[in-house]
């Protein structure tokens, strides 16, 4: 069949009608654990577009389903979520509010337009021009709206992955219409320094738990040198959160101040890793490289204490009340760019764009962590992923964010395409 034919056995779809279905989107307020409004409207989009599956599951994720042919090829789920982090209305500019989906000089704005439900209505909407389609050409297709992922990442996608048990994950999250074929994974840790409580006008000869963080802060700025991965770089070490909590200082509200020396100080660091790494590498490689600084702080102080190392964790409750604790820690994945999937990644996108995509790589962290949990858990099935979607990480979470129209359309047509090759009888 050619590229002609391809294009010619899949359902019409309006393009006015994917921009309006986003533009929709981006009129609910999905913060974490809030997106029970835009899932059930979701169902009902899908419903009308006519998948033979809609509907939430355990943790309040949108499942969808269309079956190609006889749908005993490869089971391909394209996936994005639909919770986003919060805007303040008065900090965006008046044309551009973050819950209108305003349309302006070629680019849709609100927020989620980039991360990411500009990239949800299209993956939607490509999965439902292929309802229907003739030709050689079997297996399923499900489209996975999940929630709860700016807080944890791959968490609610791998109680979907659980059930569906793909052969292909496809992230939509933004990647300027390359193929990414990896992604940085990340960890959040915390070091709690310890001090000696003592008034401050003779706290120079105790142990000072704010001055043991400066040095530890120093060790990552100028000691510590990543390993370069040949996809993914180096690994990110930085700090973003420093704190006397509540019962480490004398001060009236428990915390620092009033004269004196505060015996606990805790460090947040977020730490982007590589693939190999695990939850147990990570603590080792900030204990071995704080190890100068316990060493330093064991020959001046008898009374020293080894710093704290552990993993941060969140709580948060579903739109279905399933609760979630877990520790901040989302593993890096790895796709060889010589897979049989990224190659038919490259062809499909080609077919229906005329353009060979660029291969890339995320920065941040996506659900596609999940992949590898799964894999953890499921050594014995096959999946493979990749990342595909409309623009850029640096719009992610930003004031006035927004996607561009034309690559709205181009990465439709990217995954009609990628579907169309995997789904392609050999």
């Amino acid at each position: 069949m050619t590229q002609a034919e391809d294009h010619h056995s899949l359902r019409q779809i309006s393009f006015e009608d994917i921009v309006s279905t986003i533009q929709d989107c981006i009129t609910y307020q999905t913060l974490s654990g809030q997106e029970e409004k835009l899932v059930k409207h979701l169902i009902k989009v899908a419903s009308r577009l006519g998948f033979s599956t809609a509907r939430g599951d355990r943790m309040g994720n949108l499942i969808t389903q269309i079956v190609v042919g006889t749908g005993e090829g490869p089971s391909i789920v394209l996936s994005g979520h639909l919770d986003t982090v919060n805007a303040n209305p008065s900090e965006w500019n008046p044309q551009t509010r973050p819950f209108s989906g305003s349309i302006i000089d070629g680019h849709l704005y609100g927020r989620g337009a980039a991360d990411m439900k500009g990239s949800f209505g299209v993956m939607l909407h490509a999965a439902a021009s292929l309802i229907g389609l003739q030709g050689p050409f079997n297996g399923k297709v499900y489209v996975v709206g999940t929630v709860v992922e700016e807080l944890f990442e791959g968490v609610c996608f791998l109680e979907a992955l659980k059930e569906i048990r793909p052969d292909y994950v496809i992230i939509g999250e933004a990647t300027k219409g390359k193929i990414n074929i990896g992604q940085r994974g990340r960890a959040e840790i915390v070091i709690t320094s310890f001090g000696q409580p003592q008034h401050a006008s003779t706290g120079r000869n105790v142990i000072n738990a704010i001055e043991q963080s400066a040095y530890i802060i120093d060790a990552f700025h100028v000691w510590y040198k990543s390993v370069a991965d040949d996809i993914l770089g180096k690994r990110n070490i930085v700090p973003t959160d420093i704190k006397i909590p509540i019962g480490g200082g004398g001060g009236l509200d428990g915390r620092g101040g009033n004269s004196t020396v505060p015996n606990k100080v805790e460090i947040t660091y977020d730490i982007r890793t590589l693939a190999e790494d695990t939850e147990e590498s990570i603590i080792l490689l900030v204990r071995e490289n704080i190890d100068l600084v316990v060493q330093n702080g064991r020959s001046k102080y008898p009374q020293f204490k080894i710093p704290n190392i552990q993993y941060s964790s969140e709580r948060a409750i579903t739109w279905t009340g399933e609760p979630i604790v877990a520790k901040k820690f989302a593993p890096a994945w790895k796709t060889s760019p010589d897979s049989e999937f990224v190659k038919k990644a490259i062809l499909g996108v080609e077919k229906m764009s005329g353009k060979t995509p660029e291969i890339g790589h995320y920065a941040f962290c996506t659900d596609g962590s999940a992949v590898v949990r799964y894999r953890e858990l499921f050594p014995e099935r096959r999946i493979e992923i990749i990342g595909y979607g409309p623009g850029a990480e640096e719009n992610a979470h930003t004031i006035n964010e927004s996607v561009s129209i034309e690559e709205l359309k181009q990465t439709f047509a990217g995954f009609q395409g990628i579907l169309l090759e995997l789904l392609r009888k050999q």
